[in-house]
């Protein structure tokens, strides 16, 4: 239990800095360089974005998996995952880049991209992998510290006006080549069983391995960021900067999601070869806390977040305020899916989530394709939500054949009872700007845990993680 609260405290606390510092950064760069600028700069991320799926194909999932069922030599799995991420980097880099030269035609928006692609080379040298499957999650969160840090230092150093654009990329691939040094660094220091497998894999073995985690990745993040390519092609630089600010402020509150991801798939992977028969009770308890806690956060965020924007901001960026309500969302059913992703891959049917990540991209296209009374930036936010809504749907019913859980009560209803707060604070927030707010605050809470089933045994397992 200690473990657990010391490794929740520490990723957390580092994953908030993380973002804050991702936040500082970004909130100086909206106010130096402008809403256009940063439509360019999201368009290179996206692009980055792409390329590094096809970096990784799976292997951290995978690396995480294998070092915490302790099933491969951790030396020969470092060995072969570096490997062959850094062959499919130098191949990665040169297709992009030539794919960039013939057919982005504003100069800015191609060298800004083919700089951020610089990044693939230390990021296929990452070993955050091993330190999640090790549960060294105090290592895993100075690792990620220094690399925000060096970011920013770097950007508010270099970049003083919107002449100074190509530094940020530059920024961007610093501070990923500071994590990786130190990560090498930590890794020395480790004392490892040298224990080896019976079978070493080879490069192309377990490039093959990690194909059914590289396609959910490919499609999963081909959904998160076609919104900026969409926008940055077919729409104005600065909606795209726009969408691109309300969706940075989601990035940073998914802290949530990235510290217990980060914690619950090793800690499921270990269940299922160790103790499957607690697998049921595991799964079952955490999406109780999960879906309760989620959709309160996000009712909070709601009621605040339209006004909030513009202050942080500039007055230039208030039509982000209700892109960002809209990407709420897409931000409560992520956090509620990572649930079912961590248990489909912990268990291996990795293929099942892939097919569902599938059939949500699918619904993602039919909303943002087809024309809708509403603005592009609305339009991509609300098929932003679709997928994760399809996805988590389709999720559901492939792990019902393997535990038996009641998605229902689970998810469907506390769901159910927030969507009626939602609703009641945006039809009488104007009326009573006020009363409403806080009297939904108050009261989704306890509506919400009743609705989510959680009794004082659920709360007592909470209060022994947290001792």
């Amino acid at each position: 239990m200690k473990s657990f609260l010391k490794n929740t405290l520490s990723l957390g606390s580092a994953d908030i800095g993380v973002r804050l510092l991702s936040f500082i950064a970004i909130t100086y760069l909206a106010r130096t360089l402008g809403p256009a600028s940063m439509g360019v700069l999201a368009i290179g991320i996206a692009i980055l974005a792409y390329a590094s799926i096809f970096i990784n194909v799976g292997l951290p999932i995978l690396g995480v998996r294998h070092v915490a069922a302790k099933t491969i030599a951790i030396q020969n799995l470092i060995r072969r995952i570096c490997s062959a991420r850094f062959l499919l980097a130098v191949v990665t880099f040169i297709i992009s880049t030539v794919i960039l030269l013939i057919w982005v035609e504003e100069s800015n928006t191609r060298t800004v991209a083919i700089i951020y692609l610089l990044t693939l080379f230390p990021s296929a040298l990452l070993l955050d992998w091993l330190f999640q499957g090790l549960n060294k999650m105090k290592t895993l969160a100075v690792g990620r510290i220094i690399g925000m840090a060096v970011y920013l230092l770097f950007i508010i150093e270099m970049v003083s006006n919107s002449l100074d654009l190509y530094w940020v990329p530059f920024a961007w691939c610093f501070g990923f080549l500071a994590q990786t040094i130190y990560f090498w660094f930590r890794y020395k220091k480790l004392s490892l069983n040298s224990n080896s497998e019976k079978k070493p894999l080879h490069i192309f073995e377990i490039i093959k391995h990690g194909i059914p985690l590289g396609t959910a990745s490919l499609i999963s993040q081909v959904i998160i960021q076609f919104p900026f390519i969409y926008l940055g092609f077919f729409d104005s630089a600065e909606n795209t900067g726009l969408y691109s600010v309300a969706f940075r402020v989601v990035f940073l509150m998914l802290v949530i999601d990235r510290v217990f991801y980060t914690i619950f798939f090793p800690a499921i992977s270990r269940t299922y070869i160790d103790s499957p028969e607690q697998l049921r009770d595991q799964v079952d308890w955490t999406l109780k806390i999960v879906t309760a806690g989620s959709l309160y956060v996000t009712i909070v965020a709601l009621i605040a977040g339209r006004d909030l924007l513009p202050i942080i901001f500039g007055p230039e960026f208030r039509d982000s305020g209700l892109i960002f309500q809209t990407l709420l969302g897409y931000f409560v059913l992520t956090i509620i899916n990572s649930v079912f992703t961590s248990t489909l891959i912990g268990i291996e049917k990795e293929y099942l989530y892939t097919k569902s990540l599938l059939i949500g991209a699918m619904a993602f296209a039919v909303i943002i394709l087809i024309p809708l009374p509403l603005s592009a930036t609305l339009t991509a936010a609300i098929a932003l939500a679709t997928h994760q809504a399809v996805s988590m749907l389709m999720m559901m019913k492939y792990l019902r054949q393997s535990i038996m859980i009641s998605p229902f009560l689970r998810v469907l209803l506390p769901l159910s009872v927030a969507i009626v707060f939602v609703l009641c604070v945006g039809l009488w927030q104007q009326f009573y700007p006020v009363l409403i707010p806080i009297t939904a605050a108050v009261l989704a809470f306890p509506a919400i845990t009743i609705a989510s089933c959680i009794n004082r045994s659920d709360i007592n397992i909470l209060r022994g993680f947290l001792k």
